[in-house]
């Protein structure tokens, strides 16, 4: 039973479509933990090697096959011909790139075991691995990685989203990495009820807060209302709205106590894309069951 009405959570954000208030969470996230963000959770790729490992080992053995055929290929050629052949062009240079490049441990554990396997030098010399992220704090982080320090000769960095390459020509990458980039697009989630597609709408309240002094496992204060810890309200919520991290910095933490409420609403065809296949997919699947 609530005993105080004003403690109920208070709105700081209007009901939008999931992917939306993904990418507005997502952004406040990586903005205001970003230099924690191990804190918080680790993948596979950024605490082990044995996934670089086999990434480096599938690319060895591809990029040898690959130019052994170039080479008995321009053999045959060669010997069809009587006049005398040029000299053979410098081999190209090897561009791989890792898009989210995390804490710089799947390049470090990468290119070790490629230059181990590489007792020729035919591939590690050339290879330039470009590790590629939309935050400056992630490629500096990324770079600083011990085990990257060897290697840094090879190792270039690239502040860039993946729909803003167009530094990048085309036809100049050979590999692309990619690990723990997919899941952070925006993803819809979609059901069909009574013949109709209707999409999962969110709505943001902040939930009464709870603050834990160090060591402590009991709440050493509890406020009855979520912004009873928050001095300027209107100016916290405008700065949610806008993901003003530099103001929300100035804010208790708040990521935690947020409390969505969901609803489903008719899709908006004018602004989801796909409108046929989306449907003739959801026909194939019960009614209520969220996709």
């Amino acid at each position: 039973m609530i005993t105080n009405p004003d403690a109920l959570p208070q709105l700081i954000g209007e009901f939008r479509p999931v992917d939306e208030w993904q990418m507005h969470i997502n952004q406040l996230f990586y903005g205001l933990r970003g230099s924690r963000l191990r804190d918080y959770y680790q993948t596979f790729a950024a605490a082990d090697y044995r996934l670089a490992h086999a990434l480096a080992a599938d690319y060895f053995a591809r990029v040898l096959e690959r130019e052994r055929k170039v080479k008995a290929e321009a053999k045959v050629k060669g010997g069809a011909q009587s006049e005398p052949q040029p000299q053979p062009r410098p081999q190209p240079v090897l561009t791989v790139m890792e898009w989210g490049c995390g804490n710089g441990n799947l390049a470090a554990c990468f290119l070790s075991h490629l230059k181990r396997m590489d007792t020729g030098g035919a591939i590690y010399p050339r290879l330039r691995y470009v590790l590629v992220d939309d935050r400056e704090a992630a490629l500096e982080s990324a770079r600083d990685h011990p085990d990257l320090a060897e290697h840094l000769p090879q190792v270039e960095t690239l502040c860039a989203t993946v729909t803003d390459l167009a530094s990048v020509k085309d036809a100049s990458v050979d590999r692309i990495l990619c690990n723990e980039l997919w899941n952070d697009l925006p993803t819809k989630l979609m059901l069909r009820k009574e013949g109709e597609v209707e999409e999962e709408y969110l709505r943001p309240n902040l939930g009464p807060s709870t603050l834990l002094r160090a060591g402590e496992s009991k709440p050493a204060v509890s406020f009855a209302e979520p912004h009873a810890a928050i001095s300027d309200w209107s100016s916290f919520v405008r700065a949610f709205d806008a993901k003003d991290l530099r103001a929300l910095v100035g804010f208790p933490p708040f990521l935690e106590d947020i409390i969505w409420e969901k609803d489903y609403r008719r899709a908006d065809w004018k602004a989801v894309p796909y409108r046929k296949t989306i449907t003739d997919f959801l026909k194939q699947i019960d009614e209520r069951v969220l996709v």
